[in-house]
């Protein structure tokens, strides 16, 4: 009893030590628990991959191969270091032959599987929405129409897509990334495979231009334009404000005019179709047609319709390609695709989805919604009425006034940054195969 007296009184006179102390102890406490759960929950990832791995091959047979495209540069350089920990010892123990290339520059991925003779059984990527990006757009840019599937591995700073794929909670913890991150790739381990959509971005020739690419580029999430975008990629600036850092970036940068504060454009766009013969033909006409190895047997088995389950080529729909103009002028204009909220859904649901924002009233006002979105996680938001459903969008912007005569505009495309200009936007439905959990 009179040790407890002592030691209560030690605590009262010695208060700031006594909580310093015991808050060091309880983050150590819960430190230790977490390091602890991620032990357990690897070891059972890691079991149930080796299950797969200790299934005997024939000397005839051959490994899977698996390409693991790694982006180094992601998520402030720790891309790297969470594969090598939470991902890739489930794909060896599940016996894949793996074979990791780190890319090294903007495009590199996109080059890299476009001129690739011939590709492996499926593609890992270990980056954000922006290497996927490139990795889809790498794929439909080959002029064999070779495809194969791809896991998406949610290591990098936006994760748009594996996070609808693979997050089981809401919850930012440490332990609830690596179940992401585990979950991912024991998704390439069991092979479960689901289709889904891919916006086509093609740019339109202007009188500006002098010389068009040739090839479009492809994204998975969105497209997205104005002040609230080009604010948000400024947050690496502050890193020393720590988790602070969005909000730090909207304070600095909301009242100087610098960005894009006025989204002006024209937008023409079509309807969302469930298909038809227009569909039909204008998705036969941008698929590259497989060259196909033929048996000798293959004479004698009966040939495929081009189809499989419903003939679209029969189907006539009169409003599938009536155009609607409109003419916008927000602080924020989004395009996307469904693939965030409709995993798992049918083909019935591709379409895109323009969101156009409101109009800033002043700084003070879009600080506050800016810090409110960041607080909710909400990086796109718009007024419903201000929703638009389509299959085709043609995005016309005008010449953007600034504050400097030498500045420029840039999309943000799944993250990555591209020079504002007239484009054309098409959704692909069901175009790429990615693994699922």
């Amino acid at each position: 009893m009179a040790f407890i007296i002592r030691f209560a009184k030690g605590v009262r006179n010695h208060w700031k030590k006594s909580t310093f102390l015991a808050s060091a102890v309880a983050y150590g406490v819960s430190y230790s628990n977490e390091k602890y759960e991620i032990k357990q929950l690897m070891r059972h990832y890691c079991t149930e991959a080796s299950k797969y791995g200790e299934v005997v091959v024939g000397s005839t047979q051959r490994l899977q191969k698996v390409l693991v495209l790694l982006n180094p540069a992601a998520n402030r350089k720790s891309c790297e270091e969470d594969f090598h920990d939470y991902c890739e010892p489930i794909l060896h123990l599940a016996g894949f032959e793996v074979e990791i290339v780190k890319t090294d520059s903007e495009g590199h991925a996109r080059r890299y599987l476009e001129e690739l003779a011939k590709l492996p059984d499926a593609i890992v990527v270990a980056g954000g929405d922006g290497t996927v990006s490139e990795v889809v757009s790498g794929l439909k840019r080959r002029g064999d129409g070779a495809e194969c599937p791809i896991g998406v591995l949610p290591v990098g700073r936006t994760n748009g897509l594996a996070t609808a794929l693979f997050r089981t909670s809401d919850e930012t913890t440490t332990l609830e990334d690596v179940r992401a991150m585990a979950n991912a790739a024991y998704a390439v381990v069991a092979g479960k495979k689901e289709k889904i959509d891919l916006m086509k971005i093609e740019v339109l020739p202007n009188e500006i231009d002098e010389k068009v690419p040739e090839k479009p580029v492809y994204a998975v999430g969105s497209l997205q334009w104005g002040a609230f975008r080009d604010i948000l990629t400024l947050r690496d600036k502050y890193w020393y404000t720590g988790s602070l850092r969005d909000y730090t970036a909207f304070l600095f940068n909301a009242f100087d005019g610098k960005h894009t504060w006025s989204c002006k454009a024209k937008l023409t766009y079509t309807d969302p179709c469930q298909g038809c013969s227009k569909c039909y033909k204008e998705h036969q006409h941008q698929q590259p047609k497989k060259e196909e190895t033929k048996r000798w047997w293959s004479a004698f088995i009966p040939r495929a319709n081009g189809t499989q389950g419903v003939d679209y080529s029969k189907i006539v729909n009169e409003q599938c390609s009536i155009p609607h103009e409109l003419e916008v002028d927000p602080a924020e204009l989004v395009l996307e695709t469904t693939n965030a909220n409709l995993i798992g859904s049918n083909a019935q649901n591709s379409k895109l989805c323009v969101k156009i924002g409101t109009q800033v009233d002043s700084g003070f006002s879009f600080l506050n919604e800016s810090w409110s979105r960041i607080w909710n996680r909400k990086f796109i938001d718009c007024p419903t009425e201000k929703l638009v459903e389509a299959r085709t969008v043609y995005l016309i912007p005008e010449k953007l006034q600034s504050n400097e005569e030498d500045s420029e505009a840039f999309y943000s495309i799944d993250s990555e940054a591209y020079e504002v200009r007239p484009v054309r936007v098409t959704v692909v439905p069901k175009s790429v195969e990615v693994f699922t959990f």
